[in-house]
């Protein structure tokens, strides 16, 4: 079975999909973690994928589910947690495909508005050296733009400067949003509130993952 976990770059996904798979005993697959491996090793899909992406293009979407397939196997029996897709509804239709083996149990949002997006995506800033990660308020090194863990430079990623992070809310709108919708139709979709400590959040998301999991296969 299958659980999807979507919302908007800054929601705070990662970290609640970690919680997830090491307290309630899911098995995350990222299809990007996944890509990624498959260059490294040189697989023939690896090599496809790499091959489009030496050329500019984006990893279109039959590549990413042959990638994905191969991931989840055939074992009916695992639990399993969806992190970064599906990005868009072409996506969501195909893994629907899979429902004899794979079902989707539930599609949680994790939403958190756009102004305290803005906030956490832009007041990020990550150590040149060690890649450790800070953020001006919510989570300040004890000297300003000095690394913690390794006295390195603290810098901001071009794709969190404010520009760049209005047009990553923009292409959540428009590609990923309708899957919302699409789960939605389904009365497959639960959302949850991504404002507080990273324990609050998972307290809520952890309710609505048991209240999903069929009979007998809760921890």
């Amino acid at each position: 079975m299958i659980l999807v976990l979507t919302g908007a770059p800054g929601a705070g996904k990662g970290t609640q999909a970690d919680l997830l798979a090491d307290r309630l005993s899911f098995r995350k697959v990222s299809t990007g973690d996944a890509l990624r491996r498959h260059i490294k090793s040189g697989s023939r899909i690896g090599k496809e994928a790499e091959a489009i992406m030496a050329r500019g293009e984006l990893v279109p979407d039959d590549v990413l589910f042959r990638i994905l397939k191969d991931e989840l196997g055939t074992n009916s029996n695992d639990r399993v947690l969806l992190d970064g897709y599906p990005r868009n509804v072409s996506q969501a239709n195909t893994l629907s495909s899979l429902n004899d083996v794979h079902p989707v149990i539930g599609a949680i949002h994790l939403d958190v508005d756009e102004n305290e997006l803005l906030g956490r995506l832009s007041g990020r800033r990550v150590c040149g050296s060690c890649g450790a990660s800070f953020h001006v308020t919510a989570n300040p090194p004890t000297k300003s733009g000095v690394c913690d863990r390794c006295g390195g430079s603290l810098i901001q990623r071009p794709d969190d400067e404010m520009a760049s992070v209005k047009v990553r809310l923009s292409v959540y709108d428009k590609n990923t949003k309708p899957v919302l919708d699409f789960y939605k139709g389904r009365s497959l979709y639960h959302r949850v509130a991504g404002l507080g400590t990273t324990e609050e959040v998972f307290d809520r998301l952890k309710r609505t993952v048991e209240g999903l999991m069929p009979a007998g296969r809760g921890q």
